[in-house]
């Protein structure tokens, strides 16, 4: 007897607030799937590891920047696979057998296309995402454009294999955004997957690095943080975090962090729209803010401060594909040490995953998928 493939399906559009596990039962139900006929060029793939985005969460809490999203839809775009057939017409390297990451964002490849003509799908205006456009990687198999799928590299298991596109992400910033140069001071907001990958790879590339959260994060994500040595704040509505760069932040070994409450560079990866706003007074003047996060609002900023002080904006959408191969290296490598950072979770309990994710009781969830 054929084994039935499921899939973590998003069903519902019922608005719940960051922290309310009970979205999982209220807007999501695992469904048996059907794989379709292969049309030209793509790939039939088992998913092997599944991690779970902060965009999944937001998108299974139903927070209105993910409204976009038709439901019923199998989401998940960070993976690892397998492929299990291939369709007609593919011409890429890979054969059956095969490990890849597929790269999520998908662009429209057309000439006219200024994203695609320079090889960043990323910044297409009408990409598709893996997951969310179409089934995706929570499914315990997929089918995709052959296109998307960059193969493994020698060394790379396939459980980090499924944070591979996060990290991406983490990589454009840290090297095609920030210019962290040694000695830096940079403080990252938000301790999510996100926060942390940018923290450890700012740190890597020579930086003295902080990272901020809430009283909630203290005994897992910051635990985490902290492990690592990286300096860790959490700030509260009584405890605000540039009141506490002013007095005086230390760090693990005791030294004022910044100089007069002011750093070289503040990543933003909460997705919080007032820790934004906050964030441009604690850069020094003609410094940078690297925003990763979205938001579910418009963010409202201090225009006249950011021109008096030459402050720069950056934001990073998404990754491309060298920037894959740069993050597979850096597993391989451990520069980026996963395996402190990732939580295995049994298909089986991929509703206990994508709880503890909402409720951060994990720093990073990832599921076997099969």
């Amino acid at each position: 007897m054929d084994k039935k493939i499921k899939g973590y399906c998003l069903t519902g559009t019922k608005r719940f607030h960051p922290g309310e596990a009970e979205a999982v039962k209220e807007n999501s139900a695992i469904v048996e799937m059907t794989m379709p006929e292969l049309k030209e060029g793509e790939i039939l793939a088992e998913t092997l590891y599944t991690a779970l985005c902060g965009s999944d969460v937001s998108a299974t809490l139903s927070k209105a920047n993910f409204d976009w999203i038709q439901r019923p839809r199998v989401i998940g775009h960070e993976t690892s696979a397998k492929v299990l057939k291939l369709g007609p017409g593919y011409k890429g390297p890979l054969k059956v057998g095969d490990l890849f990451v597929p790269v999520a964002q998908l662009g429209c490849r057309k000439d006219d296309c200024p994203g695609c003509r320079s090889g960043k799908w990323n910044l297409c205006p009408d990409k598709q995402i893996l997951g969310y456009n179409n089934d995706g990687a929570f499914g315990q198999q997929m089918v995709l454009d052959g296109a998307r799928a960059i193969p493994f590299i020698e060394g790379l298991k396939p459980e980090h294999g499924a944070i591979v596109e996060p990290l991406s992400v983490a990589v454009n910033a840290i090297y095609s955004k920030c210019n962290i140069k040694p000695g830096m001071d940079v403080l990252v907001t938000g301790c999510g997957i996100m926060g942390l990958m940018a923290a450890e790879l700012a740190r890597a590339s020579g930086a003295r690095v902080a990272i901020t959260g809430v009283e909630q994060d203290r005994n897992i994500r910051l635990k985490a943080a902290r492990e690592r040595g990286i300096t860790t704040i959490i700030v509260s509505p009584e405890n605000p975090l540039l009141k506490q760069l002013e007095e005086g932040v230390k760090d693990t070994a005791g030294r004022i962090f910044g100089f007069k409450g002011k750093v070289d560079l503040v990543m933003e990866c909460s997705g919080v729209p007032p820790v934004l706003a906050e964030a441009i007074y604690a850069v020094k003047p003609e410094h940078d803010i690297c925003t990763i996060a979205t938001y579910p609002d418009k963010v409202l900023l201090d225009s006249t401060y950011i021109t008096r002080q030459s402050l720069n904006i950056k934001g990073v959408m998404g990754s491309h594909k060298e920037n894959f191969l740069v993050a597979q290296k850096l597993l391989v490598e451990g520069i980026f040490p996963a395996d402190h950072y990732i939580n295995l979770y049994d298909f089986e309990h991929i509703n206990q995953a994508f709880a503890d994710s909402i409720q951060a009781k994990t720093t990073k969830a990832v599921v076997k998928m099969n």
